[in-house]
């Protein structure tokens, strides 16, 4: 008897729902005090019952108070004052999501691993996967997402240039506000800092803007002198042969950059996380003077294989493996981590450069965004492949 158009936020359908179920009590206890039968009588008073219900129920999930939120788009969206119920975009937002605010998750864009399981808690492992917008899946499952009835879903990352369309279609297909919250390397400080705003939470905001401020300076101010003839020529390998680099100029590259000189230069620099495929005669005429392997590269065989130790900085043992738990500490995907990896890689170039211990900066890392103490045993083990050899 009625219909709906999909594209109208879910909590005015459910008012129109209340409405419906309303007249039509009406029109039954009409119909009873007109000599209707008991039956109708009956009828009616069940139908006055449901429309209580799902008025209730209106009230608890869709009414109340609502605030204007403009996001890093320019968008101004409509979203509840007092937001408890979230679905996110990607792995980016969720990675943010899990160190601010995970209990109000109603789902993941993919699964946790045992590793960030261990650090973030491991009951957020039991939510639903609903997939992500961006990246190689593009997976996102609207019906999925609006079934779970978050109040919102967020979108963390660098903009793409199609970002308005993108937040307005997620909107209009599921009716649940859509916001873009902008973060990149250097600027997630401020993307907390709207986190905070959307969500009412300002003093956990407030908390991670402040590290992550202080991280980003401290580091940037330490290594500001460093002219481009004394940074150190790096190359950061990936894959099964560690014939994978991630190029200069690469969105994955970001850290390596800031701190180095990347010699991995290629004719175009992708922007996926498994980086550019070259040779090992490509490595050989940059022989770098560093070189660090992504988690589960060849890091462990490189040292004896008697074709990689013709290397320069394999026969001075000055390669290492990028720590990966819960995520790869430089990239993939390139997010919040990337805080803590710009300080470990810093360091790890220049030591001189800082007065503070490598175990500790770690250790302040995981306590203030994961919320997990560090023993010194774990800080070891983590930092075990990627402290200076001698």
């Amino acid at each position: 008897m009625f219909s709906f158009d999909s594209r109208i936020p879910s909590r005015f359908a459910k008012v129109w729902v209340v409405a419906a179920l309303c007249c039509l009590a009406a029109l039954c206890m009409v119909a009873c005090s007109s000599g209707g039968s008991s039956s109708s009588a009956a009828s009616a008073s069940s139908a006055s019952s449901t429309a209580s219900a799902a008025s209730s129920s209106a009230e608890s999930q869709g009414a109340g108070e609502t605030k204007s939120f403009t996001d890093s788009a320019g968008r101004s969206v409509t979203v509840p004052a007092n937001v408890e119920r979230v679905a996110v975009s990607g792995p980016v937002s969720q990675m943010c999501m899990l160190t601010f605010a995970p209990d109000m998750l109603v789902g993941l864009s993919n699964e946790l691993s045992a590793s960030e399981m261990k650090y973030l808690g491991e009951q957020y492992g039991s939510l639903d996967v609903f997939g992500q917008i961006y990246g190689g899946k593009g997976d996102f499952n609207k019906e999925a997402v609006a079934h779970a009835d978050p109040q919102v879903i967020i979108d963390i990352g660098e903009a793409k240039s199609s970002i308005v369309e993108d937040m307005d279609e997620i909107q209009t297909a599921t009716g649940i506000p859509c916001v873009h919250i902008e973060a990149s390397f250097d600027s997630y400080a401020d993307a907390y800092k709207m986190l905070g705003e959307l969500l009412g939470r300002e003093e956990r905001a407030k908390e991670l803007s402040d590290y992550c401020t202080d991280a980003y300076k401290t580091t940037t101010d330490a290594i500001a002198g460093i002219s481009d003839d004394e940074k150190v020529k790096v190359a950061y390998l990936l894959g099964d042969a560690g014939l994978n680099g991630m190029a200069k100029g690469s969105f994955q590259a970001t850290v390596v950059d800031r701190v180095a000189d990347n010699v991995v230069e290629v004719e175009k620099a992708g922007g996926s996380g498994l980086g550019s495929e070259i040779g090992f005669e490509q490595v050989a005429l940059w022989d770098p003077a560093m070189i660090v392997f992504a988690p589960g590269s060849i890091y462990s065989t490189a040292g004896d294989d008697s074709t990689w130790q013709t290397l320069s900085a394999i026969q001075s043992g000055n390669y290492f493996e990028v720590p990966g738990e819960p995520y790869n500490w430089i990239s993939s995907p390139p997010g919040i981590n990337q805080v803590l990896g710009y300080q470990w890689f810093a360091r790890l170039c220049y030591p001189d450069k800082f007065s503070d211990s490598m175990q500790d900066v770690v250790k302040q890392y995981y306590k203030t965004l994961y919320g997990y103490e560090l023993t010194d045993d774990e800080c070891d083990a983590l930092l075990a492949n990627s402290s200076p050899k001698n």
